[in-house]
């Protein structure tokens, strides 16, 4: 048995088209807020996103049409509409937090000069609004993958943030000084209230 967006060719598409919207929107935020080489301090936690990513998305793919003993078939269109509705909640999460973050998004690790402590919006209740964000989105996706292992490829993008965000958080506590180490203690990391 396949998974729905392989076995029926309109979830295919819709799969495919919300995939590229996605991708899309990604690139709109890297072109928008490109970062600049010169202050690049990602020391390689990109790469460990990246890896994330792939894997999350990637794998959970692979994982829905190779394992097929784990493909849902009872209510298969609700998982699909479900997880791409999760999906562009998570990404419209993203784009909310890039949005209310400003100009001092980017996509690489860096502090920029004059650069402060964003803590309104998203950014009060939580310090990476904008990884929540993608873990949502990466969930949904693996969800509408209609393979009940699927959702497991998120580990992988979980893992990249394990790297990620430490590394973020000593950079910005090192460059923003104080008033990031006291938004670091009134803040969680990435759900409000738990962590």
């Amino acid at each position: 048995m396949l998974p729905l967006f392989a076995s029926d060719p309109v979830a295919g598409a819709v799969l495919a088209a919300a995939f590229a919207a996605f991708v899309f929107s990604e690139f709109w935020i890297g072109r928008t807020r490109p970062g600049s080489a010169e202050r690049d301090q990602d020391a390689r936690s990109g790469l460990a996103v990246g890896l994330g990513l792939l894997v999350a998305y990637g794998g959970g793919l692979a994982v829905s049409l190779l394992v097929t003993a784990t493909v849902i078939t009872t209510g298969a269109i609700w998982y699909f509409v479900a997880g791409l509705a999760i999906a562009a909640a998570g990404q419209g999460l993203r784009l909310r937090a890039v949005r209310e973050l400003g100009a001092a998004f980017t996509f690489k690790v860096q502090v920029a000069e004059g650069q402060t402590v964003v803590d309104t919006g998203l950014y009060r209740w939580i310090r990476h609004p904008s990884y929540t964000g993608a873990l949502i989105c990466a969930l949904g996706f693996t969800i509408a993958y209609t393979n009940w292992l699927a959702p497991l490829a998120v580990l992988g993008l979980v893992l990249g943030y394990v790297v990620r965000i430490p590394h973020e958080e000593r950079t910005l506590a090192e460059g923003l000084g104080e008033p990031y180490r006291q938004y670091m203690r009134r803040t969680k990391r990435l759900i409000p209230f738990v962590f």
